[in-house]
């Protein structure tokens, strides 16, 4: 090739990333704290989450991917902290981030995996454990449970964050499935037992509903240069219809973890929802049998 035509080759541009590769639609490198403070802001100024695509690329898709998967494998969850008495996002941030908010009985709900990801990224509410979004901020679980860095991030460079997380969650719970935009994901730890309560209500129309709700453990592996006192994941589901719910994830200590493994069986016709599962407040509970823990046991 003649030389001058080499050299002014080389000078030309690189070539623009294609629209839909990660290089492309990547943010700044720091996603902190602060981030989201901003966002949050934002938010309660009435920007939408299309809007705050100049932080967060291809947000707008992905939360309505993220309220796909939560239909299909999640439950619904309360939005009130009962410790914190507040909620946990303003009716003003779900309407700009298109998080479907509704109310029964005076309680309100909303789709629990598009909440407890996203929706706690940008919460801002303050409660004796520090902010929701710390447990995908500083918490490293995908890491902790085997899985490539960033894997559980609105970031994410393979996948989508709702898709990888629930993928994950119920390969850990034993029932593996096939989550449209999911990473090929596979962790490395596995759960080590269950609590597990089987419930019936009845309903206002006279009907009976039956459902059973699992308490998962799953141990997370130390990372070198991550000081925490977590030491499982505690994954909290339904199954009903035949069909796993997933309501929440979250890490808890060895304390929290003992009071799990040390749940004895009962009967008595007595059920709360724990961790924001909803129940919708009209149903009345007529039976509960819980089984207590039992190690190593999965679906």
């Amino acid at each position: 090739m003649n030389r001058a035509l080499l050299l002014l080759l080389l000078a030309l541009p690189a070539a623009a990333a294609p629209i839909d590769s990660p290089k492309a639609n990547q943010a700044p490198a720091k996603i902190d704290y602060e981030t989201f403070a901003r966002l949050h802001a934002r938010l309660m100024d009435g920007d939408s989450a299309k809007r705050l695509e100049d932080a967060l690329p291809r947000l707008s898709r992905n939360l309505k991917i993220a309220a796909d998967v939560s239909g299909t494998y999640w439950t619904d969850c309360t939005i009130f902290d009962e410790l914190a008495k507040a909620e946990i996002l303003p009716e003003k941030a779900m309407k700009g981030l298109g998080i479907r908010r509704e109310a029964a009985g005076g309680v309100v709900h909303a789709p629990a995996g598009v909440m407890h990801t996203y929706g706690y990224l940008f919460s801002q509410l303050q409660t004796a454990y520090g902010l929701k979004g710390k447990r995908w901020i500083e918490s490293r679980l995908d890491e902790r449970l085997g899985l490539p860095a960033g894997t559980f991030s609105p970031l994410t460079a393979e996948g989508e964050f709702a898709s990888n997380l629930t993928s994950a969650l119920f390969q850990l719970i034993g029932a593996p499935a096939k989550v449209a935009h999911a990473a090929k994901l596979k962790p490395a730890a596995k759960a080590i037992g269950r609590v597990e309560q089987r419930v019936t209500w009845k309903a206002p129309d006279g009907k009976t509903v039956k459902a059973a709700v699992f308490t998962h453990l799953v141990p997370l592996a130390p990372l070198t240069g991550l000081t925490t006192s977590d030491d499982y994941l505690l994954i909290y589901e339904m199954l009903r219809d035949g069909r796993h719910r997933v309501t929440t994830a979250f890490p808890v200590g060895q304390g929290f973890a003992d009071a799990i493994m040390g749940t004895k069986p009962d009967k008595e016709p007595v059920f709360k929802p724990r961790f924001n599962l909803y129940v919708p407040p009209a149903w009345t509970v007529t039976a509960q049998e819980n089984l207590g823990w039992r190690a190593g046991e999965r679906p």
